[in-house]
Order: C-alpha cells, then structure tokens, then sequence
C-alpha cells in the first residue's frame, strides 16, 4: 500500500467510525502487540516513534507462527478471531518514517503485510492505527499447547512481557501472556546487546 493510498483510507475510515484524529497531519498511528510494545526495542529502527497509549484491538487474537532467525523462534501475529481480543501499544511516527517500519516488519520479504485496525483506548478513545499480520495464518491451539516449531523464544517473549508492563497493558493480559509456551532459546546476538540482555522480568 503507498503513503497516498493509506492517507485517503485513513480518512475515509475515521469518517466512517466518527474516530479520533491526529492533529498532526505529518505521523500517523501505529499499534504495535509484539516486541515492539517495548520503547527501546522499536527504537532501534524507528527513533522518533513516541508512546502514545495502551490500547485494545478486539476480534483477533495474538499467536506466533513464522520463524524470525533475529528471535532464534516464532515471531508473534494477530489472527481474526471473533472470541479474542489483543492489547497492545499506540505509538506516533512520522509519516516519513512508514518506510522504515515496513522493512523492520519484513514486508519486502512477505513476513507481515500491513493493515489499518481500529483500537480503543482506556478512556474510550477509538483510533485507526497501522499495525502488521504474518502473512501465514496458524490455526488455533491453547497458548500453552503451541507446537515447538511455533514457540517463540526465551529472549523474544521476554521482551514482549517487558514492553506490556511498560506500556501499562491490563495484569489480567500480561499474565495471559505469561501463560505461552516457549522454545527455550535465547534471540540473536545482536538484538541481546542491543537491548542489554539479561533482562529482570519480574
């Protein structure tokens, strides 16, 4: 999708749901569920995203599917599902930088392909944020009966409870993610020290 393109679907959707607007015309809204609820993880690739609130995304659920070689295990996904509903971090960028998040994602590579969702804040706020799908959808499994070739790793989940925590996410959601099976491994090298493992997850 280009910049255009998510510009006038941004607007026709926000006048469709009566949703919030940005007042800056220059960012745009991004709801990140994974690794990227933490602040310092997505600022690696994209400095000038800015916490903006916790938020709710109902009609999926959160699953792990695709192998990340940079996680050393599966990466995590949102799935339609009418039952589900995942939390996860609003953050504002600048439109400039859209570029830089879709290669962060692996859109070049098919790994995620964007989508626009609607979120609700604590507050009642309702937003249309740009988030990101696996482009492979597993099938549903209990979270703690994910197979071992869709578990994520020791480090990537790690950092996922971290960033919820963070970003001020429900006790009740961050526990349920306590409750998802994982590999047993540790992420990259790289994404270790870039992110100053070990981590105290308390």
């Amino acid at each position: 999708m280009s910049l255009s393109q998510f510009i006038v679907l941004f607007v026709v959707v926000c006048q469709s749901y009566s949703v919030e607007i940005l007042n800056d015309k220059e960012k745009f809204l991004y709801f990140g569920y994974g690794s990227n609820l933490l602040e310092k993880r997505i600022h690696i690739n994209n400095p000038t995203a800015t916490f903006f609130s916790p938020a709710k995304l109902s009609g999926y659920r959160l699953d792990f599917n695709i192998f990340s070689e940079y996680w050393n295990g599966a990466a995590a996904t949102i799935v339609e599902d009418s039952d589900s509903h995942v939390w996860g971090a609003l953050w504002t960028l600048h439109i400039a930088d859209m570029s830089s998040l879709d290669k962060q994602e692996g859109v070049d590579t098919n790994f995620y392909y964007p989508k626009n969702v609607t979120v609700v804040t604590p507050s009642g706020h309702v937003y249309i944020a740009r988030t990101y799908i696996e482009t492979i959808n597993p099938p549903k499994v209990p979270s703690n009966e994910i197979p071992p070739e869709r578990q994520p790793s020791d480090t990537y989940m790690q950092v996922i409870i971290i960033g919820a925590l963070e970003s001020s996410l429900p006790t009740e959601y961050i526990n349920f993610l306590r409750t998802f099976s994982t590999n047993g491994k540790l992420g990259s090298q790289s994404i270790r020290q870039s992110l100053g493992y070990p981590f105290n997850v308390s």
